[in-house]
């Protein structure tokens, strides 16, 4: 365990003497992860399917706020969608612009949250996303963390019906706006996944912050069972996905939330304190819970580093 907590002491180190360089480079990154991963799943539009264009948006992205990913993303998105299907890309650009219009209206800077959603459904670790977000962003980041379930249910439902879209006529494009509404806004699945991803959020960020012993296990435990709960039932009554998948999910992001709890969350409960102290106004009561110091030994003494 002290060889991860040295690890992550010394990756922070470095990160903070060079941030003006890991920044963009992380940004460029994770815009070039998301964007390959979109497109090895739809890439309809064969152009934005190229590594080279991956890379140059990628590098666009790299010098400027995360959510610019989003935005990016999206704008692949609708180029797949215009070469499969007008009626998609019309559904498709009006529920992106409506997103763009409440959500950074109201709420910016998280908004990298509605591409990592889905990112996280292609890579069949969706329960991930839940325990992460209300463990580093909190309660309010349940509305992009639904965005992106929203998002990532239309984009489920252009690749399962691309061969159709396709082959509808320009001139049923009402017809065909009709159905790919109905299909999209009247999936329960979606709603029960939405349910469990607020839940989820919503405990797990209660439980990370409340004063109780090993409150972040706890935190991770609670998010992950809440999920297996929801996710099932969704599973056995609407049929969304295959069980066996979630099961494997399910494991895979219990073990690395728990991994990432421990190295970023450690404290010692055993020298525990409790702290009384008074002013004019107030008598405090406070629980001091020292955090795991990775070059000291269970004595106090320290380590070479």
């Amino acid at each position: 365990m002290n060889t991860l907590l040295i690890i992550r002491d010394s990756l922070i180190e470095k990160y903070n003497r060079f941030d003006f360089v890991l920044r963009p480079l992380i940004r460029f990154v994770i815009a070039f992860i998301i964007l390959t991963v979109l497109q090895s799943k739809v890439g309809y539009f064969g152009q934005f399917s190229r590594l080279v264009v991956i890379a140059a948006f990628s590098v666009f992205c790299a010098f400027f706020p995360l959510g610019c990913i989003s935005v990016v993303a999206g704008v692949f998105l609708l180029a797949d969608m215009v070469s499969i299907s007008y009626a998609m890309a019309i559904f498709g650009a009006g529920s992106l612009m409506l997103i763009f219009i409440l959500y950074y209206g109201f709420k910016p800077g998280t908004g990298i949250i509605m591409a990592l959603v889905p990112f996280a459904f292609a890579l069949d670790l969706p329960f991930l996303i839940p325990v992460m977000l209300g463990l580093n962003v909190g309660i309010y980041s349940v509305i992009p963390a639904a965005i992106g379930v929203f998002i990532w249910n239309m984009i489920k439902y252009f690749m399962e019906n691309a061969a159709v879209l396709s082959e509808a006529p320009a001139a049923d494009i009402a017809d065909s706006f009709v159905e790919i509404s109905s299909g999209i806004l009247n999936d329960r699945y979606m709603l029960a996944v939405i349910l469990a991803f607020v839940i989820a959020i919503i405990a797990v960020s209660i439980i990370s912050n409340s004063s109780m012993n090993y409150s972040w296990p706890a935190a991770v435990i609670t998010g992950i069972a809440v999920q297996t709960v929801v996710f099932i039932a969704a599973d056995i009554i609407y049929g969304g996905r295959p069980l066996v998948m979630d099961v494997i999910g399910l494991i895979a992001s219990f073990l690395i939330s728990m991994l990432y709890a421990l190295v970023f969350y450690s404290v010692d409960y055993r020298n525990t304190e409790r702290l009384r102290f008074e002013d004019d106004d107030y008598v405090y009561y406070v629980k001091a819970v020292p955090k795991i110091d990775p070059y000291r030994d269970d004595e106090g003494y320290d380590i070479k580093r």
